[in-house]
């Protein structure tokens, strides 16, 4: 995964993951210019992707000093997805996720949703699969807690390589006896695998 961010003003853009120790400085980026990052880790300790269904401590967290468009963009052989960054006093409090189903002759071609704590404190939220994932049964509700800059992933289950399709299931935040509900940045998968080949 690489990012890019559009500036019209000379700007500096910090990229880190704070639980896991990594940052990126890059200063100085022109004015009126699209800029790439280097691609996040991929390995080691630094290792920025989802591929277990659960909490993770891998939220990104980008900064600037001038307004930025910041996109992410992942490739990976025959696949490719970009998506639009959203700054944080942008985002809701819940959401429903629209994907597919996966098929594809590549293994663990789940179909996915995840949600980043954004707030500080506890952010307590509520996932009701629409279909059977890793961890979570169709149609029961679960609770858990984060804190800012945790991440949930949900992965569908899958029949051999292909993933079932989690259209209609739901996320959101919840209050708590001492906050109100909180804001969730929230992604889906938008890339619909058929055979390899998007």
């Amino acid at each position: 995964m690489v990012l890019y961010f559009a500036t019209e003003a000379l700007t500096n853009v910090k990229v880190e993951i704070p639980a896991l120790g990594y940052v990126q400085n890059y200063n100085n980026i022109p004015a009126n210019s699209i800029f790439t990052s280097n691609t996040l880790p991929k390995n080691g300790s630094q290792d920025a992707r989802l591929i277990l269904e659960g909490i993770s401590n891998k939220g990104i967290h980008i900064t600037s000093d001038h307004p930025i468009v910041a996109y992410a963009h992942v490739y990976n052989g025959n696949v490719s997805g970009a998506t639009l960054l959203f700054p944080t006093n942008t985002l809701g409090k819940e959401y429903y996720s629209i994907n597919f189903s996966q098929f594809s002759n590549e293994a663990n071609s789940n179909a996915f949703f995840y949600a980043i704590a954004t707030d500080t404190g506890t952010t307590k939220i509520e996932v009701i699969p629409s279909a059977n994932t890793q961890n979570m049964i169709a149609g029961n509700t679960y609770t858990f807690n984060l804190t800012q800059g945790q991440v949930f992933n949900v992965l569908g289950e899958l029949s051999g390589n292909d993933g079932v399709d989690l259209t209609g299931s739901k996320i959101r935040s919840i209050s708590t006896s001492t906050s109100g509900c909180k804001k969730l940045l929230f992604f889906r998968e938008v890339v619909k695998l058929i055979s390899g080949v998007q």
